[in-house]
């Protein structure tokens, strides 16, 4: 059987690497902002949809424009991909596979795409565009031989370090047929199983966001202190255009803030995919309710 699957491992950029793609990140969040923000108002507005290659046909124009010129200095295809991510958003909207698509942040996870016009893979070296030398990838397992990546995706988490993730087309057998067959009751704090197994969530997550909630209030004592410092009150918002200044111990707490969600996220996922693999290779048949999960969980570990 013939699948498509993502090999993901971590890297180490040079600063000039580190620096052209701090840059591309930046220009592909700001064109998805862009045109999200495009599509809403000529929508709400106008009353028109407005899809990908409309989007796509005025990026010329915004990187002839003196005042978004910087867009020139990344690759094309990583505003393309943006653009095309936006798009695959607004298409599980209209089917009610999400919600609505939101604008992105520059706290949050950075990440842009390269296609094979982008990027150059050869001999286990792999260099993208506008790079002038290859990524000092870690290869924690060996990628297929004789493969080729379709796909590229470079990622930034909050706690600074650097993934790419390489997505190739690959034949893997099926799994062996077994006998056995399990309802699975999807609750806020463990998974029960009708064959009597529980799966409780691990206890290291209460420790993690414990944590996380004492780092994100020192956050927030450093941002007081800095609305103080401009004349302002401890709790007043800031006015459109007014920009709060960043301290180093600021910038640290941020940084710790991004470490531990890092954690977090690594330690759900290391569960879930466990759990998972776990109850797919020992039944046959899987049952289960068809609930907002996700709402379920949204306030709980």
């Amino acid at each position: 059987m013939l699948i498509q699957r993502a090999y993901r491992y971590r890297f180490y950029p040079t600063p000039d690497q580190a620096d052209q793609l701090a840059r591309s990140f930046g220009c592909a969040r700001w064109i998805y902002n862009w045109g999200l923000k495009e599509r809403s108002t000529a929508f709400y507005n106008n009353g028109q949809r407005v899809y990908y290659k409309d989007l796509a046909a005025r990026l010329k124009g915004l990187k002839q424009d003196p005042e978004t010129s910087w867009l020139s200095e990344v690759s094309s295809v990583v505003l393309q991909q943006s653009l095309r991510h936006l798009d695959t958003a607004f298409t599980k909207f209209f089917k009610k596979e999400s919600g609505y698509p939101t604008f992105k942040s520059r706290r949050d996870n950075q990440s842009c795409s390269y296609m094979p016009n982008a990027f150059a893979f050869r001999e286990g070296k792999l260099t993208l565009a506008k790079h002038e030398a290859p990524l000092d990838i870690c290869w924690s397992r060996p990628f297929p031989k004789g493969a080729t990546p379709s796909s590229v995706t470079v990622t930034r988490t909050t706690g600074g370090k650097f993934y790419i993730s390489l997505l190739t087309e690959e034949e893997v057998s099926p799994l062996p047929k077994v006998k056995g067959e399990v309802g699975v009751d999807l609750n806020t704090s463990e998974i029960v199983c009708s064959n009597g197994k529980r799966y409780a969530t691990p206890l290291k997550l209460q420790v993690l966001e414990q944590r996380k909630r004492r780092y994100q209030r020192a956050c927030r004592r450093k941002i007081a202190a800095a609305k103080v410092s401009m004349g302002l009150s401890r709790n007043a918002k800031l006015s459109k255009g007014v920009k709060l200044p960043v301290s180093n111990n600021l910038r640290k707490a941020y940084w710790k803030v991004g470490r531990v969600t890092e954690h977090v996220a690594n330690v759900r996922k290391d569960w879930q995919h466990k759990l998972t693999t776990s109850i797919v290779r020992e039944n046959q048949t899987i049952a289960m309710e068809s609930l907002y999960v996700r709402g379920m969980t949204a306030s709980t570990t």
